[in-house]
């Protein structure tokens, strides 16, 4: 009955983070702005030349249909390569219309797109003959799509596609991202707390020294934009950190760390001694800079034995399980967020 419990737990945990992970990604992504980018230039569409099309991939029929139907724009269908290096950031909208993963492209043509697509200050540059590969593999595969809808295509169905791109492409990345994604829960969590009990102040930026000040009606995008900030600032002149080793750190006003937060989100009974292991690692390495600091495990799918491990380890000071954080209200979060926030307001 106890392996069937753990089992049951481990799955409940799994399918909770792999939806908040689908939603977080399809933000990430940027896959929903991806129209409206593209919409925006259809007014200089006239500036760009399509004589060399057969070229870049583009089937002559389905050109022909896309150039004469009154709802559809060549830019909304067809990848030119001089507006690939123009934009690179519409180098995710024309791989997920024709339907590839990054891996499929980097297979397909050598090119890792993985590293441009997630260049969110636009500072890598595609050279003519990356654009002209990119294009044409987009294109040949756009193209055969077109054909397929024997010429029917809309744009409903254009924005269907990028949906169903982008869930396939997050579908096979989520297998190797469970740890991940308990990580990110946990920040979010935080920072809403922080949010309710007025002491959101900032958000510290991961790149240079730059901080975005709280904005209560832009919440939701910063925290969709939660993989570009690397803590937060309170107004009590604290802050929280999130890096790794440990995953989250508390930092008193003095810059001194007051608490060291591990988080484990697998969903493997197998391994769930492993990653005591590793939090028990994480927590020695705190200790030793900073001797008797207080050490907080969160953890999905803890096994019997590895229960008894931690009420008698005193490197770990208080474990909680990640499903019962994620129920708001319930006695081990409100238990969770008053020690956290004790030990800011008493730094």
């Amino acid at each position: 009955m106890k392996e069937q419990a753990l089992l049951a737990e481990a799955n409940r945990i799994n399918y909770r983070l792999r939806s908040t992970f689908f939603y977080r990604k399809l933000k990430e992504y940027n896959t929903l702005s991806f129209p409206s980018m593209v919409a925006g230039l259809t007014s200089v569409e006239h500036l760009y030349s399509w004589e060399e099309r057969q070229q870049w991939g583009v089937g002559e029929e389905a050109f022909s249909y896309v150039n004469t139907h009154r709802n559809l724009h060549l830019f909304q269908v067809f990848c030119h390569p001089r507006l690939l290096r123009e934009h690179p950031p519409l180098l995710g909208y024309y791989r997920n219309l024709a339907a590839l993963s990054q891996k499929a492209v980097k297979y397909l043509v050598k090119i890792d797109v993985k590293k441009i697509e997630s260049d969110v200050n636009n500072q890598i540059s595609l050279s003519l003959e990356q654009a002209l590969a990119l294009a044409t593999l987009f294109n040949e595969h756009i193209t055969l799509i077109v054909d397929a809808s024997i010429q029917s295509l809309t744009k409903e169905e254009l924005h269907g596609m990028l949906l169903a791109s982008t869930g396939a492409q997050i579908d096979g990345s989520w297998r190797n991202a469970i740890g991940e994604e308990a990580e990110k829960v946990v920040q979010r969590l935080l920072i809403n707390e922080a949010k309710d009990r007025s002491l959101l102040s900032a958000f510290i930026s991961r790149t240079g020294t730059a901080v975005e000040h709280y904005d209560s009606r832009k919440l939701e995008e910063q925290i969709g934009n939660l993989h570009r900030y690397r803590g937060i600032l309170l107004t009590n002149q604290t802050s929280i950190l999130f890096s790794s080793d440990p995953d989250i750190s508390l930092l008193d006003a003095n810059g001194v760390t007051v608490c060291a937060v591990e988080v484990k989100g697998g969903a493997d009974p197998a391994g769930a001694l492993e990653r005591y292991g590793a939090a028990k690692k994480s927590f020695e390495e705190a200790r030793r800079i900073t001797p008797g600091v207080p050490t907080l495990l969160i953890a999905s799918c803890i096994t019997p034995e590895v229960q008894t491990r931690i009420k008698q380890d005193p490197l770990i000071t208080s474990y909680y399980n990640l499903t019962e954080l994620l129920k708001e209200g319930a006695a081990s979060y409100n238990l969770f967020m008053q020690q956290v926030f004790s030990l800011l307001s008493d730094s």
